[in-house]
């Protein structure tokens, strides 16, 4: 038995290796280690086969809710919060799909259900419960945060489900649950395994180098603007070292190639997202999501919320979010010469120098206007304005990205110009 469990595992290590496309690093983090007493949740997706994405309202549950979807595809949602402050997100993880046939919602279409009818982790539960016993098509790993101080993360299949509680110290001493493209539950693993029993595990590595960014040696609390900036644009050696003169690593200047095969950022990132919550008592509608749309190294984070009546234009369109699809297109020319797997880094440093500063302004603008409605009931127009506000200015520093990058590639590639594909939303840059 124990040759065969270690030839299954030796499956699944292969499958999630050879279907790198659907792989995501997520993590709950519980109100008692963060910097203001609020639950965070995160999500990097990886998806490879939809580069394309956008921001949605979602009509017709009992709660108003915005989630980020593949561009054009409505039936599944892969992170959103509704109004009652409830945050849900996944990652797939193989090794809970069970040989028992089954119907019922996939992982996206579970998702868009608990938005539309989850108002705490507790709805939750009971949603899985129900669809326990009716079945599901389901296989991953479920982040959820609510206003009560609620942070649970899900391990499901198809016909079970088992709740690991973030603010339990023994199921989470550090007050966070990581997850990347396996369960423990899939593995037979313990809650806290060890890297050696790790070792055969390909998305491991994205595992323990989430962790070790929550776990600060310092000792400093966990924040939504550390997410948003540090976590969702790691990058790392496979030894799990943050590359010199990148986000995490040491000042000086970046190599000339970068491989994201390990890392936490990698080619096959699409979009991010970080969900900032609310203490209990304070008003629900105040939750945030950061949605990130395109790869987060090359994209800005703007803060949505489920009460707005209307979503930025900029991160809405069937074709793909405007803001999202310049930040692919300048993905594609940082992965230039068909190498998928390695960012061609030299283009790194001025993007981050003309984005990173303007996202700055749009998180303090942020924080400030939620700490300014917290002691009373939220009003949600000074969010939609905020919003829509930031939104423009995150487009205009996008904007201003492209046109700097491109001179830079054609100086480089000169007579051939880059190429900004025509399928794509429509952006005038002069």
């Amino acid at each position: 038995m124990k040759s065969l469990n270690s030839f299954c595992r030796f499956l699944v290590a292969l499958l999630a290796t050879t279907v790198p496309a659907a792989a995501c690093t997520t993590a709950v983090i519980s109100g008692r280690v963060t910097s203001d007493g609020r639950p965070l949740l995160w999500k990097n997706r990886d998806y490879s086969s939809a580069p394309h994405n956008e921001v949605v309202h979602l009509a017709g549950g009992r709660y108003r809710a915005i989630g980020v979807v593949t561009a054009g595809s409505y039936k599944s949602v892969w992170m959103g919060v509704n109004e009652s402050g409830f945050c849900i997100e996944n990652s797939l993880s193989l090794d809970l799909k069970s040989k028992t046939p089954s119907r019922g919602p996939g992982n996206g279409a579970l998702i868009r259900q608990a938005l539309e009818s989850c108002a705490t982790v507790d709805d939750f539960r009971q949603l899985l419960q129900k669809t326990d016993a009716s079945g599901r098509v389901t296989c991953g790993n479920f982040g959820v945060i609510d206003a009560q101080g609620g942070a649970a993360l899900f391990e499901v299949g198809r016909t079970s489900h088992r709740m690991l509680d973030a603010n339990d110290p023994e199921i989470a001493p550090h007050g966070y649950i990581v997850r990347s493209n396996f369960s423990m539950t899939g593995q037979e693993l313990p809650i806290h395994p060890t890297s050696e029993e790790l070792s055969s595990i390909s998305s491991a590595g994205r595992y323990l180098r989430a962790c070790s960014l929550l776990e600060s040696p310092t000792g400093e609390r966990i924040s939504a603007e550390f997410l948003v900036r540090h976590c969702t644009r790691d990058l790392a050696d496979p030894q799990g070292r943050a590359i010199p003169g990148t986000v995490n690593g040491d000042s000086g200047l970046v190599p000339g190639k970068i491989s994201t095969a390990e890392t936490i950022s990698r080619a096959t990132t699409v979009s991010a997202a970080v969900f900032h919550g609310v203490r209990p008592g304070e008003d629900p509608r105040l939750t945030t999501m950061y949605s990130i749309l395109g790869d987060p190294k090359f994209s800005i984070a703007v803060p949505c919320w489920a009460v707005m009546q209307s979503i930025p234009e900029v991160l809405q369109n069937p074709r793909g979010g405007a803001l999202g699809e310049i930040a692919l297109t300048l993905r594609d020319w940082s992965f230039s010469g068909g190498d998928e797997k390695n960012v061609q880094a030299s283009l790194l440093p001025g993007l981050w120098k003309t984005l990173w500063p303007v996202e700055d302004q749009i998180l303090e603008q942020t924080r400030a206007q939620r700490e300014s409605q917290t002691t009373a009931v939220a009003n949600p127009e000074p969010l939609e304005t905020l919003s829509h506000r930031a939104a423009e200015t995150a487009m205009a520093a996008m904007k201003k990205a492209l046109r700097q990058t491109k001179q830079k590639v054609l100086s480089v590639q000169a007579p051939r110009p880059p190429v900004f594909e025509e399928k794509r939303a429509a952006v005038l840059v002069p």
